[in-house]
């Protein structure tokens, strides 16, 4: 899979849609490498990315540490 791929399936949680974290619309325009001000969308993106790209979890932790810390 992609990130892509695995991006779009995260975004398909109806929970996503349930607290207004994304709108159903947007859901299909939305790309990976698209910019996001909601939090949680970029913590789905860093452990993604993390988990392509073969980083140990503690790499991984720290950049989610460090995004929500912005």
């Amino acid at each position: 899979m992609t990130k892509e791929n695995i991006f779009k399936t995260y975004l398909e949680d109806p929970l996503l849609i349930e607290k207004n974290y994304i709108s159903k619309e947007k859901i299909d325009k939305v790309k990976f490498i698209d910019q996001t001000t909601v939090k949680l969308i970029g913590v789905i993106k860093l452990a993604i990315n993390g988990s392509v790209d073969g980083e140990s979890e503690g790499v991984t932790s720290r950049k989610i540490n460090q995004y929500l810390n912005k």
